[in-house]
């Protein structure tokens, strides 16, 4: 399936594709939408040294190689087509459940 639209909630800030995270919701057809982060291994990396810990662990974490928007759509897309969405991601609730203001999936506006 490659009929998903991604909302970014803190909006798609990303100061280093190689170094960051990123929240984002992943919305389907069918009204789910699913949460997930987006980690680099650079930025976990970073973020074990800054603070000095021993582990690192996020619920609904993802490793990607890197946060352009190409590449976060192309990772949705087969984590979808493998059938991992409900295993990587929290099923959230409904879109009208989740976003009040948003009514369907037709009026959701999704720039990547």
């Amino acid at each position: 399936m490659n009929d998903f639209k991604i909302i970014f909630p803190g909006g798609y800030n990303i100061n280093d594709y190689y170094d960051d995270n990123l929240d984002l919701n992943i919305i389907l057809p069918t009204g789910r939408v699913f949460f997930s982060t987006f980690f680099t291994i650079l930025n976990i990396k970073n973020l074990l040294e800054k603070d000095s810990r021993l582990y690192f662990w996020s619920i609904d974490m993802l490793i990607v190689k890197d946060l352009k928007k190409e590449t976060i759509r192309n990772v949705i897309f087969n984590i979808i087509d493998d059938g991992y969405l409900e295993s990587v991601c929290s099923d959230i609730g409904e879109i009208h459940e989740v976003f009040p203001d948003i009514k369907s999936y037709s009026d959701i506006i999704c720039n990547i």
